[in-house]
């Protein structure tokens, strides 16, 4: 008896004394995946439990290993000397296994992980592959339904990622996201939508192809040349309008010239004639007897440049004079 109880003293001691480590601390896993935790000592539990949620799933007995075991819950032996590990693995992970994974070793202190569970939707590039004209606007919208938390949304073109904020909104205890992508045609692009949550090593995506048609050239062609022709149109215009104003403006000079040098040159003509009028109308006067120093008279005073009138009288352009003498 006192045997006995030395031993199961020795026994209690050493299991109160082995220290325990429950790994990873937190997992995240999809909903239908597995979760994996390995629970270890540094000496040989005798029993070794594992609870889900407080709830017991698995004991494992050091003599005879995993009691209780079932399709979703079962343990691996990893033992190696110095180190009693064993996996506890949870299969097909349900969304009411999220919380507080327990592993305790009998006399030991209970060693807590944390299990979060999401769940992985669908995603969509609404309309598929696009073909637009260069230089026009466009837009790609992504919509991410049935995702456990809300996911994050991203776009990548042609490699280059673009962030953007989407809108989500709850149904149930899922989140459906969008996101509105807008780019301007400019070249050949692939458009990728990326949708993520922590427990995607990788993102979801969908791919869809923007082509890029390049205006004709043969319309490029037709506006340069209509764009040369009226410019040489309006050229050829300023060129002729140019000329005949020019034109115009020296004809009217010569024609002023022309005109002052008539009027010059009949002036001069004109005032021999009438210095020969006065002369023989002076002559014809001492002729008849008189002159001006005698009886009445008519004399005519000779100005240049005036033309004879009727009645005696000149016009020298201003005025007309009569002169008379009476005695």
């Amino acid at each position: 008896m006192e045997a006995f109880k030395l031993g199961l003293f020795l026994l209690m001691t050493m299991v109160v004394s082995a220290q325990v480590q429950l790994q990873p601390p937190n997992a995240v896993v999809l909903r239908g995946s597995k979760a994996r935790f390995n629970c270890s000592t540094t000496q040989p539990p005798p029993v070794m439990n594992l609870m889900v949620n407080d709830r017991l799933v698995l004991s494992i007995l050091e003599a005879s290993g995993p009691l209780n075991s079932t399709d979703r819950f079962s343990a691996t032996n990893f033992t190696t000397p110095g180190d009693y590990k064993w996996e506890f693995v949870i299969s097909n992970v349900q969304r009411e296994d999220a919380g507080r994974v327990t592993c305790v070793v009998l006399g030991g202190t209970a060693q807590l992980s944390t299990l979060s569970v999401q769940e992985r939707g669908s995603v969509e590039i609404v309309g598929g592959n696009q073909t637009k004209t260069e230089g026009t606007q466009t837009e790609f919208q992504c919509r991410a339904v049935g995702w456990f938390p809300e996911p994050n949304v991203s776009w990548s073109v042609n490699g280059v990622v673009n962030y953007c904020n989407s809108s989500s909104a709850a149904q149930g205890n899922l989140f459906n996201s969008n996101c509105t992508l807008a780019v301007t045609a400019v070249k050949n692009s692939s458009v990728q939508c990326l949708v993520s949550v922590p427990a995607l090593s990788t993102p979801d995506s969908r791919t869809v192809f923007l082509t890029v048609e390049k205006l004709a050239k043969i319309d490029q062609t037709v506006l340069i040349a209509v764009t040369v022709a009226f410019s040489a149109a309006a050229l050829l215009f300023l060129i002729i309008y140019g000329i005949v104003f020019f034109c115009k403006r020296r004809k009217k000079k010569s024609s002023y010239q022309e005109e002052i040098r008539r009027a010059r040159i009949q002036s001069q003509n004109r005032t021999p004639a009438t210095e020969n009028v006065q002369t023989w109308d002076n002559q014809r006067y001492n002729r008849d007897g008189h002159d001006g120093r005698t009886n009445g008279g008519v004399w005519y005073t000779n100005h240049s440049n005036k033309h004879q009138m009727p009645n005696g009288f000149f016009d020298d352009g201003h005025r007309n004079h009569r002169h008379m003498t009476i005695v």
